[in-house]
């Protein structure tokens, strides 16, 4: 069975100082602050993402070698320092 779930976009403050933009993916009707604190999901998706201080960032998963825009990124929810729906 497939749970129905809404992209929301976001802006993300990462505790290293990185901000992220993208679309997060959550269950319709669910707050984004319910679930980020979702104790099962200690990494979340953040898709489109586009990465600012990409060069200090160590709160997901980035290669070197990448650029300021990915397609998706992994990134651990406790490196969250702040989330605003935009």
């Amino acid at each position: 069975m497939k749970i129905p779930k809404e992209r929301v976009k976001v802006l993300i403050l990462c505790t290293d100082g990185s901000w992220i933009k993208g679309l997060i993916h959550i269950t319709e009707g669910l707050r984004v602050s319910d679930f980020l604190n979702d104790q099962k999901n200690s990494f979340i998706a953040v898709t489109n993402a586009e990465v600012q201080n990409q060069k200090k960032m160590n709160s997901g998963k980035l290669s070197s070698a990448a650029n300021n825009s990915k397609n998706t990124l992994l990134l651990n929810v406790h490196a969250i320092r702040w989330v605003e729906e935009l």
